[in-house]
Order: C-alpha cells, then structure tokens, then sequence
C-alpha cells in the first residue's frame, strides 16, 4: 500500500490491484522511473473528483455515471489508460447519442480514439442525415469527416440532391473551402440527382444566392465521376420492404418491393418455383439487396437465395424428400422460367 496525492488531497491505494487494472499504473508503480522508489506519489492534471470516482470503480466495480461527470471521467480514465472504465463511460455515451449530438460526438470519439464510440455515432449521422444537416455542428465538421458521410453506401437519403445540397452549404460556410469544393462533388452520385433538383441549381446560377458562384464551378468544372464514362459506383443503401406471394399451383411467385424513403412500388423478377404452404423470407447481404427464401410442407426442404439487383437466384433442394440439390438460374424480367 502506498500513498497518491491529487490535487493536494491524499489517496491510501494498494500498487498491484491499480497496476493489474492499468498499464499507466503498472509503469509507475514498477517500472524503472524515480516514482516506483516512492512511498508517496503526486498525480498531476488528474482532477480530484473523477479519480475518486474511479478509484472507487477500482474497488467495488461500481461506476458512477452521469450526464454531467461522464465525458470528465472518460478522459480521466483515457489517461491514466483505466480501459474498463473507459469502456463503460463509451457505452454510457452511446445510450445517449441523439441527432442534435452524433456530430459533436464523432469528434469527440475521434479525438479520444473511442472507435466503437465513433462508430455509434457516425450510423446515427448517417441514418439521420436530412436532420443532422440542419445542425450546427455540421458546418465545423472537418473535411475529412464531410467527405467520409457523402462517399457512404450507408448515407439514408431519397436521392442526392440533400448530398450535393450538404456539400453547397458546408463549402459556403467559409470562402476558403471553395477548394474543396469539387473533390466533395465528386462523392455525389449523379444518377441520383432529380430533374427539378438540377433544374433549380441552373436557375440559381443566374440568382443572387450566395451559393450561385459555387454552381458556376460545377458547371464549369464537370466532376470526372458524373462524366458518362466514368465509374459507376454502387447504389446507397436504403430500407426496403419485399412482399411475395401469389397463387399456390403457379411455378412463379410475384414479388415487389416498396421504398419507405420514396413511398414507391416497384415489380421484381418474380421467384421460381410452386409456393407451398410454408414458407419464412428474410434479408441477407448490404443493403438487403438479396432475399433468403425457405419453404417446405413439414419440413423446410428447399432453400432460394436471390439477389435482387441482378435476378441471380441459386436454389438448393434436400431435406427427407429430395436427393440434395445445387442449382443456379437467372430469374430477370426478360428470362423465361427454366
């Protein structure tokens, strides 16, 4: 046992309980520094009332959290590398990750390298994207941070023109971002830009809105990735809602889809195969672009995985009743059944 002093006031600690919980602890406690000589140790740019919240976590694993002391506690705990501790404060932060917070929070995570943290909060920038942009904060966000939120697949948005919208107002923020202008545009998709967005922009060139010099440069300056030979990069994820179904004595099953985002329908290649009187679907794969078809009378015995963006379907036959079976067949619009 040994004595720790911190802000003046005088801690009674046992040295190999703090030093099996900290490698900061266990370097000074036995490392090859002065301090490992001492009986009495000074701790400096520790704040008095978080470390006595974690000492006491180090003895009783009771942790202390709340609204006001977490973020003093989390970075006392980074420092004096209290990974348990730290862990919990980053779990604690993350209940309250909100849409008027993520951003900030991002950079905080960032700066303190809190990656599941940073993570959190970056799904909740990205499934809120329309909400956050109104935000304050997102018009300090870095670069960096900017262009990581435009090149996302994840982005949840009903089509570019809030991306290309984002980046018009981040640039505008401050005249000396106009250089980064056209590197963010290039994250834009072009094949998701409406018509009456790109009418608008055009009629804004000739405006007095602040963004209209902006706008002259994209026109001038036509980004590579929006040329017609350029890239084509995948589409961004959205949410979708499959139905299937039909009568029971077709060897097809229809099936559609509707986008929450858009509030459209839309046909898809209909599934192989008579529907029997059981059957389960779920999604599988990025962006729930395929669909995990099981169905069977007692027993699931056949198995379809298709994938909607190209109407691949591969379909596996076994259970009590059939030999196992691999087999693959292109079910798009324009192929007849097999």
């Amino acid at each position: 046992v040994s004595s720790e002093m911190v802000e003046g006031e005088r801690f009674d600690v046992n040295r190999k309980q703090l030093a099996q919980q900290s490698p900061y602890f266990r370097a000074l406690f036995f490392g090859t520094g002065i301090e490992s000589t001492k009986r009495k140790v000074c701790l400096k740019g520790v704040d008095l009332q978080h470390f006595r919240v974690l000492l006491e976590h180090g003895r009783t694993s009771r942790l202390a959290l709340n609204r006001g002391n977490v973020q003093g506690i989390l970075e006392t705990a980074d420092f004096l590398q209290l990974e348990r501790a730290r862990l919990l404060c980053c779990k604690f932060l993350e209940r309250e990750l909100h849409i008027s917070n993520c951003l900030g929070m991002m950079t905080y995570a960032w700066r303190l390298g809190c990656t599941q943290l940073y993570k959190a909060a970056r799904q909740v920038a990205l499934s809120h994207f329309e909400a956050v942009l109104a935000e304050e904060d997102f018009l300090s966000l870095p670069k960096e941070t900017v262009a990581d939120l435009l090149a996302s697949d994840d982005l949840a948005i009903r089509n570019d023109d809030l991306a290309l919208e984002a980046t018009l107002r981040w640039v505008s923020f401050e005249p000396k971002r106009g250089e980064h202008f056209l590197e963010l545009a290039e994250l834009v998709r072009p094949e998701s830009l409406s018509v009456p967005f790109m009418t608008q922009l055009l009629a804004r060139m000739k405006s007095s809105d602040p963004k209209a010099k902006l706008i002259c440069t994209l026109n001038d300056h036509f980004p590579v990735s929006w040329s017609a030979g350029g890239p084509r990069r995948a589409a961004r994820a959205r949410e979708s809602l499959f139905v299937l179904g039909g009568p029971h004595d077709e060897e097809q099953q229809s099936l559609y889809c509707f986008h929450p985002l858009t509030g459209r329908w839309e046909s898809c290649a209909p599934l192989q195969r008579r529907n029997l009187t059981q059957y389960s679907v779920a999604a599988a794969g990025t962006g729930a672009t395929h669909i995990l078809h099981l169905k069977g009378l007692q027993d699931i015995n056949l198995a379809s995985f298709l994938d909607v963006s190209t109407g691949d379907c591969v379909v596996v036959t076994g259970g009590y009743f059939r030999d196992v079976l691999w087999f693959r067949c292109n079910v798009s619009p324009e192929t007849k059944p097999k």
